[in-house]
């Protein structure tokens, strides 16, 4: 079963692949990345309330609802995380500080022990979260072709980083330039993971947003389906909320 710290990244990333795609600006394919990032800038702060279903093969693994608020700005980024169910896991919260230059903090707060504890096995995750928020610098892309997803026309980019053998693929689709699917391949060709929206839901304003997308790792088999239930964003985000002294004890809710 997925350990917590692995799966709160995970969660993590999934928000952060479509609402935050910054490791495409600069690149090659220049028009259609930074109409993509122009899209999809959705401010600084947001609070989502959002369900959460992850499967092992075909077997559902958990079934949670949570809150997640988040800081988004240049050099770096701040998440937080609060399990409001199943009962076992209610109250559990989850706290990552993403600073350029530092080594990434991550804390997870139990209400059995009423304690927080470090989570350094995070940084295989992390790493991914930082190269959405941060890239170095460098990075090339190319517009590979132009194929359907779901029924909607996109470009497929492709995205190097420097002294990686791994590369990234985007499908960006050419009505809106939103991202509805993104790939990390291997050296080998070899899928590490998948990422997909699978459903979008309109504004008053008549503007597409993801409601529901899906992450899928083939090595494990797991499946990680995140819907948004709700979202707001550029909200004002209490300072102790991502403060690692009391993110556990803030009622941010009341």
């Amino acid at each position: 079963m997925i350990r917590s710290y692995n799966y709160f990244v995970l969660i993590v990333l999934s928000i952060l692949l479509w609402c935050s795609p910054t490791d495409l600006h600069a690149l090659t394919a220049q028009e259609i990345l930074d109409q993509s990032i122009m899209k999809q800038k959705l401010g600084e702060s947001f609070r989502i309330a959002a369900t959460v279903k992850t499967y092992m093969a075909k077997k559902l693994l958990s079934d949670q609802t949570l809150w997640l608020m988040a800081q988004i700005r240049k050099g770096g980024a701040n998440f937080f995380l609060d399990l409001d169910s199943p009962p076992q896991s209610k109250g559990m919260r989850f706290l990552l500080l993403v600073n350029e230059g530092k080594e990434p903090q991550a804390l997870m707060y139990l209400p059995v022990t009423g304690k927080s504890v470090p989570l350094a096995a995070v940084e295989k995750f992390a790493k991914i979260v930082i190269q959405g928020l941060m890239p170095k610098g460098g990075e090339s892309a190319g517009l590979v072709k132009e194929e359907a997803v779901d029924g909607r026309d996109c470009y497929v980019t492709r995205i190097k980083f420097p002294g990686e053998s791994d590369e990234r693929l985007a499908w960006i689709s050419k009505k809106n330039f939103l991202v509805v699917k993104s790939q990390q391949m291997g050296s080998a060709g070899k899928v590490k993971w998948t990422f997909r929206v699978v459903e979008f839901f309109k504004t008053e304003q008549g503007e597409e947003f993801p409601r529901e997308e899906e992450i899928l790792i083939p090595d494990n088999e797991m499946r990680i389906r995140l819907r948004q239930d709700s979202a707001v964003f550029g909200i004002e985000i209490p300072d102790e909320v991502m403060n690692p002294e009391t993110f556990w004890t803030f009622n941010w809710r009341v």
